[in-house]
């Protein structure tokens, strides 16, 4: 059958099938990073929305098909595809964003399923996403893991996943990955498998029958008859019978094994080698539970400690001084080569002296003097934030309390996100009528708030206030003590 393909565990779960159209009939131990870092994994957006329970709805016989009513026609040109794909991938963040531990969302509009229905994950043993369709999209799934396991999981293009642990929790599972190209170079090559453990936490699970500790963001895919897991955040280590292998971000290492078998992985090589950027470099950074950017292969390390700054220039704005043994995945270079654009472990970015690093990197770096700005998420998630003080919250002149209050905010008053603090947990709004500053704490979004500009122009408080601090953040982050996003 077209479409996702769902095999159910057994009949006592389908009361936990969650669909949108109901109108038709029809744990894990922490453990410690392979390798040491001296930047403690720091969240850096706010805390989300509480999630309201999934409805408990009667049994859907899975053969009774969902009517698709997002397909969209497009060209075949460069320019049509991406437009599509944009327009897709906003609509999936719309859905999807917030669904609720322990479940899988479609993110559609590939599917029969309707877009955004949440699934039970303890229910399913088996998904099969479909491959790009010029008129439907391409297949996204979020498998949201229970809560006792750190992790959450993106599912893009054509995949076949199957569930292998006893309890159904998905802690063990294998990954077969299909092509994703049909004419749209915005599209990765071949399916892919997004793991992100959460903020502070190590995530353990076993994929194609390789042991992963994981700190930070693995994309695993399958070609041909090899595995390869790619760490593009953080670090993993891959356990294979009595042999480990470290890997860091901006390296990978690929595994063989025999033809339709993808449980039993051959020997780890020796070392890991520079991640494949080709084969990643299209991935839908705006979808992932916790967005960033792809970076290129290799990494640099600090050996001393080592300023940070705003710009590739000896003058530009000193954001920290990193200490000694940070490794930094690498996005770009200057265009006289003196500097490194890189991304620290708590998100934050900045450009770094290439002279004063050690460094494992691939000869060609993308050239630029002006930074991207970071990856923020799509559609109603971007920079939408809502009052949740049930007294109101105040709107201020400058980020601390010890500036004047504007006005004092209803209770639900939505507010567009337009920057933040460069020496607190809070951020600029703007209303219908006015702009001012509020704490984070009296927000609620999903905004990821690390990837707001900063406003370096607010004035400081007279009183003493914290100078930003290297290992949270600089002073922007603020901590989910619940889901980690």
């Amino acid at each position: 059958m077209p479409g996702m393909s769902l095999d159910w565990r057994n009949a006592s779960h389908f009361g936990w099938l969650v669909l949108f159209a109901l109108a038709l009939v029809g744990c894990a131990a922490p453990s410690a990073s392979p390798i040491p870092t001296a930047v403690p994994r720091i969240i850096v957006v706010t805390p989300t929305a509480l999630l309201t329970r999934v409805p408990t709805v009667a049994r859907v016989a899975p053969t009774v098909p969902i009517a698709n009513t997002a397909t969209v026609e497009v060209g075949t040109d460069d320019d049509s595809c991406h437009a599509t794909l944009l327009k897709h991938y906003t609509a999936a963040s719309d859905f999807c964003l917030a669904a609720e531990a322990g479940t899988i969302c479609n993110g559609g509009p590939a599917f029969d399923l309707v877009p955004g229905a949440q699934m039970a994950a303890d229910s399913i043993d088996r998904l099969r996403t479909p491959p790009f369709s010029l008129a439907a999209g391409i297949g996204l799934l979020w498998l949201r893991m229970a809560q006792n396991l750190p992790a959450d999981v993106l599912i893009i293009g054509e995949v076949e996943l199957r569930e292998q642990s006893s309890d159904g929790d998905w802690r063990a599972l294998t990954i077969e990955s299909g092509p994703t190209n049909a004419g749209c170079a915005a599209l990765p090559p071949v399916g892919a498998l997004v793991v992100q453990s959460r903020y502070g936490q190590s995530a353990r699970l076993e994929i194609n029958g390789v042991g992963l500790a994981i700190d930070g963001t693995l994309v695993v895919m399958t070609q041909a008859q090899s595995s390869h897991f790619v760490v593009i955040e953080g670090s993993a280590r891959l356990s294979v019978g009595a042999r480990s292998l470290a890997l860091v971000v901006g390296t990978q290492a690929s595994l063989a094994y025999a033809a339709g078998d993808w449980t039993t992985a051959s020997n780890l090589p020796a070392e890991a080698s520079l991640l494949d950027y080709a084969a990643i470099a299209d991935l839908p950074i705006a979808l992932f539970p916790r967005p960033l950017p792809i970076p290129q292969p290799g990494y640099a390390q600090t050996q001393g400690g080592v300023n940070m700054r705003a710009a590739p220039d000896i003058n530009g704005r000193l954001l920290y001084l990193v200490p000694a043994g940070e490794i930094m995945s690498v996005l770009g270079t200057s265009s006289n080569g003196e500097w490194l654009h890189i991304r620290l472990g708590n998100g934050e970015m900045g450009w770094m002296s290439a002279g004063l690093l050690a460094k494992n990197l691939d000869d060609s770096l993308p050239v630029y003097d002006d930074a991207p700005p970071p990856p923020q998420r799509l559609g109603v998630h971007a920079n939408r934030a809502v009052v949740n003080v049930p007294a109101g919250g105040n709107l201020r002149a400058a980020p601390d309390t010890a500036f004047q209050v504007l006005r004092t905010l209803p209770l639900g008053t939505e507010t567009m996100l337009l920057a933040r603090s460069p020496y607190s947990p809070w951020v600029k709004v703007q209303t219908t009528d006015a702009i001012g500053w509020m704490a984070l704490f009296t927000l609620t979004t999903q905004s990821v708030i690390g990837s707001l500009p900063i406003d370096y122009q607010v004035p400081l408080p007279a009183r003493a206030t914290p100078t930003p601090s290297f290992s949270f953040g600089g002073g922007h982050a603020y901590p989910d003590p619940d889901s980690g996003y």
